[in-house]
């Protein structure tokens, strides 16, 4: 069994954060013919759909075209470079009129449709272009005084437009703990309420400020299944762009073995063994349960577990 990459993870550009203070270098490329850019509506990236999947980028003339070229009340962000070619999102209030073989797609249907074919590093490249536009479109107005922003830094900071205030706003990353609990040659996981029927997963949820991975790990577990967990290790982070998480996924050692679910948060959970799960992965597993899609960390962290105990 081959553990596969974390989904959303691998950025393939270089970021060039030195070159996003520079309003001058930044100019230049977004008017330069070799520059190229992803486009989204919704958070759902531009798609050519005539030959497998794969994002549509335009040029700054096709870009200019469709946003009238008001660069100033457009949302973009500079992503990275190439070499020297400088890549870049755009955030569009409404869908333009496109190709035919051009259609705007949720990025989770994306990566599940990359994912078939195994890792590849587009959605990373899809997921931060989501995840800032979907930033800057929520931080129009400043949060501590109530008057416009304006974007900076190449799109990475949002700065308040009235000088008695001044007050800049970055991008927000909440950081969720995902653990796979195990004891033996057993694992927990659980169901969401709202789940399809037979999916199951790692229990996971947000930190609280003050928390420690170790002790919002050890929270979570006791909130949501009523197992005490003692030796938590970190094995692996994810992005994750729905909105704009980072996933730090974990194995945890459990000192007890009865669940109690908090039905406010899930359905149900159990203890799935070593061999049943292998079973499944393998396709011989003739139970009613659905594992972790490829793309989720929690699919890593399963295999992870299977492979190296």
């Amino acid at each position: 069994m081959t553990i596969e990459k974390c989904f959303f993870a691998g950025f393939p550009l270089d970021p060039a954060d030195q070159k996003r203070s520079d309003d001058g270098w930044l100019f230049k490329k977004i008017t330069d013919p070799s520059s190229r850019f992803l486009i989204y509506v919704a958070g759902r990236p531009l798609m050519n759909v005539a030959d497998g999947l794969m994002p549509v980028f335009k040029t700054t003339e096709e870009v200019s075209m469709i946003t009238g070229g008001n660069w100033a009340k457009t949302d973009w962000v500079f992503i990275g470079l190439d070499g020297e070619t400088a890549f870049f999102a755009v955030g569009l209030p409404r869908k333009p009129a496109v190709a035919a073989h051009e259609k705007f797609i949720d990025l989770r249907s994306v990566a599940l449709q990359v994912s078939t074919q195994g890792f590849s590093d587009m959605p990373a490249l899809l997921g931060r272009g989501k995840m800032l536009l979907e930033w800057q479109a929520r931080r129009h107005f400043c949060s501590c005084c109530g008057h416009r922003t304006r974007a900076d830094h190449g799109g990475y900071i949002r700065k308040c437009t009235n000088d008695a205030c001044g007050r800049e706003h970055f991008p927000r990353t909440d950081p969720v703990v995902i653990m796979l609990v195990t004891s033996g040659d057993k694992c927990l996981m659980g169901r969401g309420r709202d789940w399809p029927e037979g999916q199951y997963s790692a229990l996971a949820g947000f930190m609280e400020p003050g928390e420690t991975i170790e002790e919002a790990t050890r929270r979570e577990v006791w909130e949501e299944s009523g197992i005490r967990v003692g030796a938590v290790r970190y094995l692996k982070s994810q992005p994750w762009p729905f909105p704009s998480s980072l996933m730090i996924g974990v194995q945890a050692d459990a000192l007890t073995s009865e669940i109690t679910i908090d039905t406010n948060e899930l359905q149900d959970a159990q203890w799935f063994d070593r061999t049943s799960l292998l079973n499944l992965l393998e396709g011989g597993g003739t139970e009613n349960i659905v594992l972790p899609q490829k793309i989720a960390i929690a699919r890593y962290l399963l295999e992870h577990w299977l492979q190296h105990g």
